[in-house]
């Protein structure tokens, strides 16, 4: 099968299938205080790193499911969200919750700002929680 292209759906349950991955790594790593979190520059750069794949790997699926219900992909890491509830794939509610934390994901890639610490320390549960919701919304559709 060398060469052959998987399914939509299967690229789709394989993208999420290395989220939650990431997702348990990322509960894993957390430090319980931010004094923790700050003395470990491992754990930091872990963090970071983690969100930065897991919001990543968010994008390619809702471009994937965008493609799939015959829309444009998205214009950036923000939209691909709301497009999903423009396509009633995610409520509006919850796409208004998550996307924004592409935001966090752009600062950390492209640093166009100093990172703020106890920003992405705070991030951490709320990532967590929303994209494991992600998850769910999404193999729904599967």
């Amino acid at each position: 099968m060398e060469g052959q292209q998987l399914p939509p759906a299967d690229i789709i349950t394989e993208k999420l299938i290395k989220m939650k991955k990431y997702l348990e790594e990322l509960e894993a790593i957390k430090p319980a205080e931010f004094n923790s979190y700050m003395q470990n520059l491992t754990t930091r750069y872990a963090v970071e790193r983690l969100i930065q794949l897991i919001v990543d790997l968010a994008l390619d699926v809702n471009n994937i499911i965008l493609s799939q219900k015959g829309k444009p992909a998205a214009s950036d890491y923000f939209s691909s969200f709301m497009d999903l509830a423009d396509c009633r794939v995610l409520s509006p509610e919850f796409a208004a919750q998550i996307a924004p934390s592409t935001g966090l994901r752009n600062r950390l890639v492209h640093e166009y700002e100093e990172v703020d610490n106890e920003i992405v320390y705070k991030s951490i549960d709320k990532t967590i929680e929303m994209y494991n919701s992600y998850i769910t919304e999404i193999k729904k559709l599967l």
